[in-house]
C-alpha cells in the first residue's frame, strides 16, 4: 500500500507542478475543480481514519505532544481543534455505515462528515436524509438541518440551554501576522443581544466609509463596531442614548408558551439564531428590547395595504419568516432589503405573502436585470431572465 500511495502522490505532484491554468477553458477548469475536490475528500478520509489510529495506538505518547490531536496537528499543519474534530468524526463513523461508506468514497468533505455524524449519532434514523441533503445542498443548509435534528432529540430544553450556558467561552489569541483574534461561544439569546448591539454601529461605520469614498467590507465595519463598544465602556460614555434601541424577536407557539415547554412540531426560537427554552422566552416578556412573536393560528397574510408602508406587525412577521436572503443557496443575513414579489406598480399588495427579504445583490438583479422569484416560503425558486431555468446562488 505504501509504495502505491507514494507512486500516486508523486504522479499527482507532477500533475499539479505542470498545471498552467491559462491553457484550460472555463468548462475544463470547472471539471478539474471537481476532480481535485474528489481527490481532496479521499485524502481527507484517509487522513482522518489514520489519525484515529494514531490516537488508539498511543504512538504519540512519550513525545512533546499532550494529545493525539496535538500530534496530528504538528505533523499536518492543522490546528489542534480541527485535528481533534477530525479524530472524533472518524470515531463516530463506526456506528454510521452509510456515512462511513460515503466518506471513504470521497462523496463527503471532512466538514460534511462531521455535521452528518453528530446529528445522525443523536438520531440514527436521520442519516439517509442528511446524506441526501449533503449531496445536493451547501454546508450551511446541511448544518441548519442537522442542528434541528439534534435539538429535536434533546427533550429537556432547559438542560440543553444550561449545557450551552455552561460551555460559554471567550478565547483570544494573536495570529501569525500579529493581529488580535478572538472567538466566543454563547447561548442563542446572549449571542443575539451582542449582535444587535453591534449592528447599529456597524451600519454607521459602513455609511461613513461610503461617504468618504472608501470600500470597507461589512465584516471590517463589524470589527470597528466592536472596538467602538469597548471604547465607550472604557471612556464611561453615558448609556442613555437618543438612538433607537435594537429590537430582537423570539418566535414561539402559543400552546408552548402557555404550557411552559415545546412539544414535537412546536417552536420557541430566535429566528436565524436557534432554539431557546420557553422559560427563557417568558423571562423576556417584559423586556423593552425583546418582542415575543406568539403564533396563535392568525393568518397574517390577510393583512394588506395599497402602499409601501409596512406596519410593525408585518415587518416583524417578515423578519421572522425570512432571517436570510430567500434566494436558494444565498445565506446572506446582513442588510437585507424588502422586495414586492409582484411589483406594487403591477398591482402587487403589501402583504407577507407578496413580500420577501433579499440581499442587496439579488434585489438588484430582480429589480434591474430581469431575474424572477417564484414559489413560497421554504420552496422559493430563482429564475434567469427570460427563461424558466431555476438557479442557485
Amino acid at each position: 500500500m505504501f509504495e502505491r500511495l507514494e507512486r500516486l502522490t508523486s504522479e499527482l505532484g507532477d500533475i499539479v507542478d505542470g498545471l498552467e491554468p491559462g491553457t484550460f477553458s472555463g468548462a475544463e477548469a470547472a471539471r478539474l475543480v471537481g476532480l481535485f475536490t474528489r481527490l481532496e475528500h479521499l485524502a481527507a478520509a484517509g487522513k482522518a481514519l489514520m489519525a484515529r489510529r494514531v490516537d488508539d495506538s498511543n504512538v504519540w505518547r512519550g513525545g512533546p505532544d499532550r494529545s493525539a490531536a496535538s500530534f496530528v496537528a504538528r505533523h499536518t499543519g492543522m490546528s489542534a481543534a480541527d485535528a481533534r474534530r477530525m479524530v472524533e468524526t472518524a470515531r463516530a463513523l463506526d456506528h454510521l455505515g452509510e456515512t462511513d461508506e460515503a466518506f471513504r468514497a470521497g462523496r463527503l468533505s471532512v466538514d460534511q462528515a462531521r455535521v452528518v455524524a453528530r446529528a445522525a449519532t443523536a438520531d440514527p434514523g436521520a442519516e439517509s436524509e442528511l446524506l441526501e441533503l449533503a449531496a445536493r445542498e451547501d454546508l450551511t443548509t446541511l448544518e441548519r438541518r442537522a442542528n434541528q435534528i439534534r435539538a429535536a432529540g434533546e427533550t429537556d430544553e432547559a438542560a440543553r440551554y444550561e449545557r450551552l450556558h455552561r460551555s460559554r467561552a471567550l478565547r483570544t489569541w494573536t495570529d501569525a501576522d500579529g493581529a488580535a483574534c478572538g472567538a466566543w461561544r454563547l447561548p442563542p439569546d446572549a449571542g443575539a443581544e451582542i449582535m444587535a448591539a453591534l449592528e447599529p454601529l456597524q451600519r454607521e461605520f459602513h455609511r461613513q466609509a461610503r461617504r468618504r469614498g472608501r470600500i470597507d467590507s461589512w465584516q471590517a465595519c463589524g470589527a470597528d463596531a466592536l472596538r467602538e463598544l469597548a471604547r465607550r465602556h472604557l471612556n464611561g460614555v453615558d448609556r442613555t442614548s437618543t438612538r433607537p434601541r435594537a429590537h430582537l424577536h423570539i418566535r414561539v407557539d402559543h400552546t408552548a408558551l402557555a404550557r411552559g415547554h415545546t412539544e414535537p412540531g412546536e417552536v420557541c426560537e430566535i429566528p436565524g439564531v436557534g432554539p431557546i427554552p420557553v422559560a427563557v422566552a417568558r423571562s423576556y416578556a417584559q423586556d423593552a428590547v425583546w418582542s415575543i412573536l406568539v403564533h396563535r393560528g392568525t393568518d397574517i397574510t390577510t393583512v394588506a395595504r395599497e402602499d409601501r408602508y409596512l406596519s410593525p406587525a408585518l415587518r416583524a412577521a417578515l423578519e421572522e419568516r425570512d432571517p436570510e436572503c430567500v434566494v436558494p443557496g444565498c445565506h446572506e443575513r446582513d442588510r437585507l432589503e424588502i422586495d414586492h414579489i409582484v411589483p406594487l406598480a403591477a398591482g402587487g399588495p403589501t402583504t407577507v405573502a407578496n413580500l420577501a427579504r433579499l440581499c442587496h445583490w439579488h434585489h438588484h438583479l430582480k429589480t434591474f436585470r430581469g431575474y424572477r422569484l417564484t414559489g413560497t416560503p421554504g420552496a422559493w425558486q430563482w429564475h434567469a431572465p427570460d427563461d424558466d431555468t431555476v438557479l442557485r446562488c
